[in-house]
């Protein structure tokens, strides 16, 4: 473990990584489908990865498909490492100087150890339940539109609207929503003669619905553009999933009478940045 290093992973070798997580199919598929995001959004713009890191242990990848992507301050991480050792020693290594959001998170206890290893405090943290709806049900929604209203997908020009609208606001927020408007699919619901959406839902970087919204509450909306998304993504060949938090009830019930099981827990977690320098964190680590 003393020489433990953070290697990156090439984005040539995606693809390989991506498929390890084909094994016990759809148990892992959230895993593959966050690498299949990040290959698309690379072939769009191979710039971005100059803020996009996705590393491995010591370039021992092939062996557990243990990885760690930085996007931003967004933090995805996935293992089939049984015993979480893998992902751990990796988090030990990573820099944390810097907050990062931990999206949908399966290894809550281990991430709270790191910060505990590491003495960080939490900036925020959500205990989420995983809803999931085959893509073969998706198939199947039906629904009507009122007159004059329509759904399509949402242009980017409309990020500052729903960052505007949302609750988590943060530093590069509106950024984040907008490229995630440019790049996967959204559905948004409009009303003749009114220039913002009424309605919206958006496909995150692991495949999730995400910055669910409504101008107007018990219209149906929300129902509404979860069942277009769902159909849509099922057209593409992809299950539905979202996560919830476990004390939303209203959306709970919403996404339960759509059809949506629960199939996992998660954690969405922020550390506060560290104050301490390297000499005192090994030193805290080992003790």
């Amino acid at each position: 473990m003393q020489n433990d290093t953070l290697v990156r992973i090439p984005a040539n070798a995606c693809e390989q990584l991506r498929d390890l997580y084909r094994q016990d199919w759809p148990r892992h598929e959230i895993a593959y489908n966050n690498v299949q995001n990040y290959i698309r959004w690379i072939e769009r713009d191979s710039q971005i990865s100059a803020t996009l890191i996705m590393y491995s242990l010591n370039g021992t990848w092939r062996q557990n498909g243990t990885y760690v992507i930085i996007d931003h301050t967004d933090m995805f991480m996935y293992t089939l490492d049984s015993t979480g050792e893998t992902l751990k020693r990796m988090l030990l290594l990573l820099d944390w100087h810097h907050s990062y959001l931990m999206n949908m998170c399966l290894y809550r206890a281990t991430v709270l150890e790191v910060y505990r290893l590491h003495r960080l405090e939490i900036a925020f943290d959500s205990a989420d339940v995983i809803y999931h709806l085959p893509e073969q049900v998706a198939h199947h929604f039906r629904y009507e539109l009122p007159v004059g209203l329509s759904l399509k997908r949402i242009p980017p020009h409309y990020a500052a609207f729903i960052y505007n609208q949302w609750l988590n606001k943060s530093v590069g927020a509106e950024y984040f929503i907008e490229r995630l408007l440019r790049w996967n699919v959204s559905i948004g619901l409009f009303c003749e003669g009114v220039r913002e959406p009424l309605a919206w839902c958006i496909r995150t970087q692991n495949g999730a619905l995400g910055l669910l919204g409504v101008v107007a509450q018990r219209k149906g909306y929300g129902s509404l553009v979860i069942k277009a998304i769902a159909r849509r993504l099922a057209e593409q060949g992809y299950s539905t999933y979202a996560s919830v938090r476990r004390t939303n009830v209203a959306s709970r019930k919403l996404f339960e009478k759509l059809g949506f099981h629960v199939v996992g827990e998660a954690s969405w977690l922020k550390n506060m940045k560290s104050t301490f320098d390297g000499c005192e964190l090994r030193k805290a680590i080992k003790a």
